[in-house]
Parts: C-alpha cells; structure tokens; sequence
C-alpha cells in the first residue's frame, strides 16, 4: 500500500474527521502550511506559563543550589531545543503528520491505541492542573483556603474551576492557528511579568537576608532561596538531575514527537529551535523568577513555600496583575495542552466526530482540575509519563533517521500488510522493563531515567526490524516511497496565500512595546535607594501595571487582529 492510497483509507475510516479544520488525517499541503512568528509565539506562550509557577517553586523545595540551577538549565534547555529541532522538526516537517496518524501506520492499531490513550491522559493532566492554576488566581479574592492537597476542600473552588475549565475548553476548540495568535499576545506580557516579580523580589530578599547578617546577592540566594537543602533538612539535588528535568519534561513533546502535530504545519523545520524562546525565556528565565519570587512571597507572608498557591504567591508581589497574569499563565499551557489530547483521543474514537471528542475531553480534564493533586505533585506525575513514552518516541525517530540507512523504508509495516509492528511492541516492553528496573535503584534519579530509556530504545528497534521480516530495499527513495511527496497536494479549491510582512511602523505595535519597556525599567526603581524601602515601593509598582497592562492587552489585540485581517 502506497502512502497515497493509504491517506484514501484513513480518510475513509476516519468518516467526517477527515473534513475538520485540523486535517488530523491528511498531510499538510503548503497552502495550510504556516511562517516562523506562529511558532514562536506557540512555543513562547505555551512554556512562559501556569507550569512555570509550579516548577520554579518546586525547584526551591527540592534544595537545588544556585550555581547548580543556573547551569543544570543553561545544559539541560540547549539539549530540549536540539532535541526539537533535530530530531521532531525534521520529521515533522517531511512527513506532515500528526503523530497519531504516523502511529497508527507505523505499528499498527494496538500500540497506537495504548499511547494515544497514555499521551492523550498526560496532556489532559497538565491541561487540568493548569486549570487549577488559573483557578487559584481567583481563589485569592475569596476567603476559599489554598488548595494544595489530593482533594479539594471547598465547593466554591470547585464552581470556580469549573467555570475556568469551562472558558478553557471554549478557547481550545478555536483551532492551532487561533490557539497560536492568543499566545502571540499574551507570552510577551507574560514574559514580563515574570521577568519583574524576579527584580522586584531581589532588593526585598536582600534585605531579608541582611537582617540575618547575610551580604552580598549571591550569599542571600544560597542562603534564603536555593540553599542546597529541602525544607526537611535532606541534601538536594544537583546540576545534572537539574539539567535532565529541564531537558526531559517536555520529552513527550520534543524527543515523545507529540509537536509533529504542531510542527507538521511549519514550512521549515528549522522552526524547531524557536523553541528555544520558550525554553530560556520560559524555563530558564521564568524558572530563576518563579523561584526567587515564591521564595519572598512565602517569606513575607510568613508562611512555608509548599503550603502556597501560585495565586497567593503572585498576588503579595504583583497584586491584581498578578493574579491576571497566573491566570492566562494557566490558559497558554492548558489551552494547547488540550488541543494535543484533543487530537489523542481522536485517533482512539476516530468513527466519532472531532468536535465531540474535543468536548468531551475538555469536560473530563475540567473534572480533573477540581483535584489538585495534579497540580501539587506535579513534577512526579510528569516524570513517570515520560518514562512511559520514552520508547514510543524513540521508536518513532529511529523508524525516520535509522531505518532508510538500513535499507528499510519507514512505515514498512503498512507496505508489508503487517497487522503489527512487532519490533516496535518488543521495544516498548524492553524499554518499560528497563525503566521500571532504573526506577528502583535508589541511586538513579527519577528525572534521569528517560535518558536510557530512550537511547536504548532508539537502537534496539533498527536492530529488531533487521532481524524480523521487515524488507530491505535498495536504489528507491524509501521517504518518497513512504510518505509521498515533499510538498503534498492542495486540498480541492485552495492555492497557497502570501504571508504579508510583520508591519513595525504601525504606532499599534510600538504602543504596546513601550509598555512593556516601561514595565520593566519601573521595577528597576525598587533598587534604588536603601532595599528597606523596596517593600513600600512595590505597593505603589502594583497600581502602576494596571493602566500598562491595560493599554498593553488593547494595543497588541487590535494590532494582531489587523495583521489577520491582512493576512486573510
């Protein structure tokens, strides 16, 4: 079966959602095939996010030392961008699938049942632990208490995730494109913010740590922040445990090959490293602020780091705009988050119509946020997805970058008539076996055991397929072979459209950079003067956000909408 004939198929099986927006089932012809600023205000919005004052907090607790911070991230993001722009993009890009499409002809209907299934339950808890994120933002305003246990503990928290949930999904359900311009507005404010509570906490944990005898920037963070010790006394962890979490929590996306369904519509796979805006902005950035300003929050508000919310946390330092920015923190990474398990389970209910499948997740994710152990264990949950979808991602890169070295054409399996892909299954146990193995030693990290996982992983497959009934074919273009042209036909009726250049003359657009400007060379202004008085000036910072913020939302939403409009 050839790669066209197999496209008629699926969009036979696959009744209606064939015809969707998102094309889940057809290769991306160019007229849909979108310019870099889609992506890199995707990746910039979706990792300067709700997760960010999770994990930058989380990082504080697990007694991680200064130095070992800094550099663990600097390695372990250069290893996620690279990890996305040469090993997803480029696959991505070639083949111009989702990768539950590509699944389904790589291996057959049993694996890619049970990893849509598991991809499509990690992204509906990131999406739901975002939820409860944004839901805490409100919180805040009420008298509901912190919810940071495995249940919730008042009915008013629950109306206010449901109605959050609610909102959520309705944004979802817009589409990537739509997905993508919202995140374009809000991931440079986000930026921001982020960026201002890290200043603005420096002068007020400085002058902490001076009442406790301790001078100079660097003693105070070792001592107040990242001291090297969790709060129970036990030593932390160091740079290359850090440097593995930043490197592998997105592994489902970059290495798991989940983003070919967001990058199958880049027209260069050299798109893949604007995920570097999200990593160093995002994880690196976002990550020091987060953990600076939780660490000050809780010192100020006297109470313990692990008992806080990102909305009580946001809320001491940044007040109103805080809780705003928590809020549309929590929408940038659920939004999406939704859209991916969205497309998860529609490769599982295929005979049912997108739209509904897309309801429904989002109903049940909304459920989900009501229970926050989601969001307070969140790094363990994460951790133990990516094991689980190490090999299937390994498995995936090796079938594009090994097999046609080999010899073999990828997606051989559906060319041969195979019902399953044996060598694909033998290395999903192998690779579950071993990570469960890794796992209990105590002296290995939970955070490191994808990387074992997925190498080992990688290699084995091309070895298994050499020694099965996989067909070695020499003299033919095994990608063309396999996935048909590089430039797939238009859909009927469509011819590829001009992507008009970004206008910076437009006072639109340097209305709204002004005030991000302003934003952050005001938050300087608390390090003036004795850092006793930062406190008082961060009161007055607050109300200053406000008309910049507004203005700001204003500016860049009508400038978006122009730029659409242009586009169309």
């Amino acid at each position: 079966m050839n790669a066209q004939s197999a496209e008629a198929v699926a969009s036979v099986e696959t009744d209606d959602s064939a015809q969707s927006e998102e094309l889940e089932y057809q290769r991306i012809p160019p007229s849909r095939q979108l310019s870099g600023k889609y992506f890199l205000g995707s990746y910039s919005g979706e990792h300067v996010a709700g997760t960010e004052f999770v994990i930058g907090a989380a990082l504080v607790s697990l007694g991680v030392s200064t130095s070992d911070l800094i550099w663990g991230l600097i390695l372990g993001n250069f290893m996620a961008v690279l990890s996305w722009a040469l090993i997803c993009a480029p696959v991505a890009t070639r083949a111009r699938m989702t990768v539950y499409w590509y699944l389904a002809r790589l291996a057959g209907k049993k694996v890619s049942l049970i990893y849509n299934l598991i991809n499509g339950l990690f992204y509906a808890v990131i999406a739901g632990a975002m939820i409860t994120v944004s839901a805490s933002a409100f919180r805040v305003l009420t008298d509901i208490p912190p919810q940071t246990g495995l249940y919730p503990t008042s009915i008013s928290f629950v109306v206010l995730a449901l109605f959050v949930g609610a909102f959520t999904v309705w944004l979802t359900l817009k589409g990537f494109k739509r997905i993508a311009n919202f995140s374009t507005v809000c991931a440079p404010w986000m930026a921001i913010m982020f960026l201002v509570s890290g200043i603005l906490s420096v002068p007020i944990v400085t002058h902490l740590g001076a009442e406790q005898g301790m001078t100079g920037l660097g003693a105070v963070l070792d001592g107040l922040v990242w001291t090297g010790s969790t709060p129970d006394g036990e030593p932390g962890i160091n740079m290359w445990v850090i440097a593995a979490w930043a490197w592998g929590i997105n592994l489902p996306m970059h290495l798991g090959m989940s983003d070919m369904s967001i990058l199958r519509f880049a027209r260069k796979s050299s798109y893949g490293f604007f995920s570097a805006a999200g990593m160093y902005i995002g994880h690196f950035m976002a990550w020091v602020c987060a953990g600076i300003l939780g660490a000050t929050s809780a010192m100020l508000l006297k109470e313990s780091l692990v008992d806080l919310d990102p909305g009580a946390i946001a809320f001491r330092l940044l007040g109103g705009m805080g809780l705003i920015a928590v809020v549309i923190a929590g929408w940038t990474t659920s939004i999406p988050s939704l859209y991916r398990s969205g497309l998860a389970f529609q490769s599982v209910f295929h005979r049912h119509k997108p739209y509904a499948v897309n309801v429904a997740v989002g109903v049940v994710t909304t459920m989900l946020a009501c229970f926050p152990f989601a969001f307070s264990s969140l790094l363990n949950v994460l951790s133990w997805f990516v094991i689980a979808m190490a090999p299937v991602g390994a498995i995936i890169a090796a079938e594009h970058f090994a097999l046609p070295r080999a010899g073999i054409r990828p997606l051989w399996r559906e060319h041969q008539g195979e019902t399953d892909n044996k060598p694909a299954i033998q290395t999903w146990v192998v690779g579950a076996i071993l990570g469960a193995l890794l796992i209990a030693i105590p002296q290995v990290h939970l955070f490191t055991v994808f990387i074992p996982v997925w190498g080992i992983s990688f290699f084995l497959y091309p070895l298994l397929c050499r020694r099965s009934v996989a067909r070695v074919e020499a003299d033919i273009d095994h990608y063309a072979e396999a996935y048909g042209p590089v430039d797939p036909p238009e859909l009927p009726g469509e011819t590829p459209q001009p992507h008009p250049p970004v206008n910076r003359r437009d006072p639109l657009y340097w209305t709204a950079f002004a005030c991000l400007l302003v934003m952050v060379l005001a938050s300087f202004w608390a390090w003036l003067g004795e850092s006793a008085a930062a406190l008082q000036y961060v009161e007055t910072y607050k109300w200053l956000l406000v008309p910049l913020t507004l203005l700001y939302f204003v500016t860049a939403t009508i400038w978006i909408q122009r730029r659409r409009e242009v586009s169309k």
